[in-house]
């Protein structure tokens, strides 16, 4: 064979095996990407999970309308073992800036913290409910803690100053 035939079919056969070989690696980075993104998907829906079961007797503690008799079941809740596997989850699952946050909330109720410094313990459920927000939907977000609050008390002038 001569070498213009030779450059002749390496180039008839060379493009489609080019093809092929470039639809071939194409495929597996959109299956590794689709992959990818179906395990960020649970993950996501696993955190939403949890931080709903963390907080839901956080929020009836701190609700103005619960009376004494909810707050008691709320405060029993947290001792469940639901609440308690809820709590490794976040650990597990949470970034690190959550973990921080949840386990300074926690250290603030187990010490009475509420008592001595309603404030304090106000300002760490908030920085914990920031977290929530920068851990699921936006690590930018402009909000400050405090504004985690405002709507859900009407006074919140009087701590944040």
């Amino acid at each position: 064979m001569e070498q213009t035939e030779l450059i002749t079919l390496a180039a008839t056969l060379g493009a489609p095996l080019l093809v092929f070989i470039g639809g071939l690696i194409s495929w597996f980075l959109k299956t590794r990407k689709e992959d990818l993104q179906a395990i960020e998907e649970r993950a996501l829906e696993r955190r939403i999970e949890t931080y709903n079961t963390i907080l839901h007797p956080l929020i009836t503690m701190f609700a103005n309308k619960s009376n004494q008799k909810m707050k008691d079941k709320a405060i029993s809740e947290i001792g469940s073992v639901q609440y308690r596997k809820a709590g490794f989850n976040l650990i597990t699952f949470g970034s690190d800036d959550m973990v921080n946050a949840y386990n300074s909330m926690m250290q603030a109720f187990y010490k009475g913290e509420s008592e001595n410094d309603p404030k304090e313990t106000m300002r760490k459920f908030a920085i914990f409910l920031l977290s929530i927000r920068k851990d699921l939907y936006n690590k930018n977000t402009k909000l400050k803690e405090w504004d985690m609050l405002k709507f859900m008390i009407t006074d919140i002038e009087k701590f944040i100053e």
